[in-house]
């Protein structure tokens, strides 16, 4: 039986790391959910998550939200896993710009936590890289994973985000489009 890219064997290895191969985990925060992308060196979507909440208040959901990633996380045992998170963005209400870059730093903190390296990203530098288009829309943006990605979840704007965090990871590891150079000049 296939679960995207991978049979249900190889998925049940892959969360007891017994590949030696590097994974890349995309993530894209909001108030309300966590959206996470896992892509192979390959670049295929080998899981995708999302960890959300309904509650009523942010207090209540950032609790939920950072549980549940967690929770999912800590199962996950790859030693060749780097995750990248989009950085929080400016939004007009402080409040909610407060409140995104908390869910940031929460999962940021909990990588950290279970032993992976975190980056964050800005959006307009993934978009920049993954895209060739910083300023690209949500529209470019799901035009773009759904040409390349034919198993992404498409009802979600999010998921087309947490994939190309994920690519730009992978970019960045490999020293892709010389982002390394260019981030220190």
């Amino acid at each position: 039986m296939k679960i995207g890219a991978l049979t249900v064997i190889q998925s049940t290895l892959l969360l007891i790391g017994k590949y030696d191969i590097m994974y890349y985990l995309g993530l894209d925060c909001s108030t309300k959910a966590i959206h996470g992308v896992l892509l192979d060196e390959e670049e295929n979507i080998v899981e995708q998550f999302k960890w959300a909440s309904s509650a009523s208040t942010y207090e209540e959901r950032f609790y939920e939200i950072l549980t549940g990633f967690e929770e999912k996380l800590s199962k996950i045992d790859i030693r060749g896993l780097l995750v990248a998170v989009e950085a929080a963005i400016y939004i007009q209400n402080p409040k909610t710009t407060v409140a995104l870059a908390a869910v940031v730093a929460g999962a940021k903190y909990i990588c950290y936590r279970n032993g992976y390296s975190c980056m964050s990203v800005d959006n307009k530098v993934w978009k920049r890289y993954v895209l060739q288009a910083g300023k690209a829309d949500k529209a470019f943006i799901k035009r773009f994973a759904m040409g390349k990605w034919a198993d992404i979840n498409d009802k979600e704007q999010d998921y087309s985000d947490a994939a190309c965090v994920a690519l730009y990871r992978k970019m960045e590891d490999k020293d892709e489009f010389d982002i390394l150079y260019e981030r220190k000049n």
